[in-house]
């Protein structure tokens, strides 16, 4: 059991990670990073597939 542990977080690594790349993409396109890591940590895939269909957003005058 104890030798599955550590092979059982690597999903979760995987998860954050993607998660991470979300909040990559979020924040060049304009968003708040720090929203989008907290989005991205919840949602990982979905948060990667949400970043990458929103626009980019217009820089405020």
């Amino acid at each position: 059991m104890a030798d599955t542990l550590p092979l059982a977080y690597f999903p979760l690594f995987l998860h954050c990670l993607i998660g991470l790349v979300a909040a990559q993409v979020a924040q060049r396109k304009g968003y708040d990073l720090g929203l989008w890591f907290v989005w991205g940590m919840i949602g990982g895939t979905v948060a990667l597939i949400d970043a990458w269909r929103r626009p980019r957003q217009l820089p405020m005058p």
